[in-house]
């Protein structure tokens, strides 16, 4: 909503961050800023070769070829997610099927694997040793768990994990192809995917964390991320599913933000904020690392998962 204050994120670097907010996380938190920007938080000629090396391996696909047939099975449908133990997907918003969009994730979803919990947790220890492989030094993983470490400043930030110790996946890479897109919606376990049977149920808030690795660009436009000034409430889930949420922010008044990134800029933001990426059909894809953050101010521990 409109404000005298602007509702601009904080950025560019920690120290200027923690100069101008001294608890950034409960500021973000409290929707009292969109997001929290490092600019230049990895280096982009890495961000550039870990695509190379990752289509290289067979992870991701060349785009100027036919998808290999290996991949169909992988492909994740526009809005799906799990809820609970239920092993039927869902949509969070009204689905889009369009030719050529496609979304192939290497790593564990909680999102869309978590309704068997212990097969999400068994595939969550492959993630592990696979980004072991993947990142044997210089790891992006260090650079967004460090980020949030510093930022949180006397927290201790940890891959979450069961009270029995198994992990789950510290991180996901998301690959989006053909001008995939996400339409405005919001991201939390206890608030939509209602996953009571998870260590991250308790937290009270939830943030998501991306580290971009490649944008894609058509006709000098790049997808990037819109942030709502607007937390979920329950009222707004007929607006998110049928796709009238525009209509609705018009007509409140609700300012919005667009997240301009470019590879190797990180940003953290709370994912109750009603959010989008609109799809780009450009030559190349969509290429991040993303993390969800579990968050209480109370907690010595953040919990970041997959």
């Amino acid at each position: 909503m409109k404000q005298t204050t602007p509702w601009q994120p904080l950025a560019p670097d920690i120290p200027t961050i923690l100069e101008t907010s001294q608890f950034p996380l409960d500021d973000l938190a409290a929707g009292h800023i969109p997001a929290v920007i490092l600019r230049n938080a990895y280096a982009p000629e890495k961000c550039s070769q870990i695509v190379t090396d990752l289509t290289q391996r067979g992870l991701l696909f060349d785009p100027s070829q036919p998808m290999p047939d290996s991949f169909q099975d992988q492909l994740i449908p526009e809005g799906y997610y799990r809820e609970g133990k239920d092993s039927v997907p869902r949509s969070a918003w009204q689905p889009t099927i369009a030719e050529g969009r496609s979304r192939i994730d290497i790593g564990s979803s909680l999102g869309y694997r978590g309704s068997d919990k212990e097969a999400f947790l068994a595939h969550s220890a492959e993630t592990r040793t696979l980004f072991t492989e993947l990142f044997p030094q210089d790891s992006p993983l260090d650079t967004i768990y460090d980020a949030l470490q510093q930022i949180s400043r006397d927290k201790r930030v940890v891959t979450a994990y069961e009270p029995d110790g198994r992990q789950y996946g510290p991180a996901i890479i998301r690959a989006h192809y053909g001008g995939y897109a996400y339409a405005p919606h919001f991201d939390s376990v206890r608030l939509r995917e209602n996953r009571q049977n998870y260590a991250v149920y308790h937290f009270q808030h939830q943030f998501a964390g991306v580290l971009v690795f490649q944008n894609t660009t058509l006709n000098d436009q790049s997808a990037q991320s819109v942030l709502h000034h607007c937390l979920w409430e329950p009222h707004l889930d007929k607006h998110l599913s049928s796709g009238t949420f525009h209509e609705y922010a018009q007509e409140k008044d609700i300012d919005n933000i667009e997240i301009h990134l470019q590879p190797g800029d990180l940003y953290f933001f709370n994912t109750r904020s009603i959010h989008e990426v609109p799809g780009v059909a450009g030559a190349d894809p969509r290429v991040v690392m993303a993390t969800f953050i579990g968050f209480s101010s109370d907690e010595e521990e953040i919990f970041v998962w997959s």
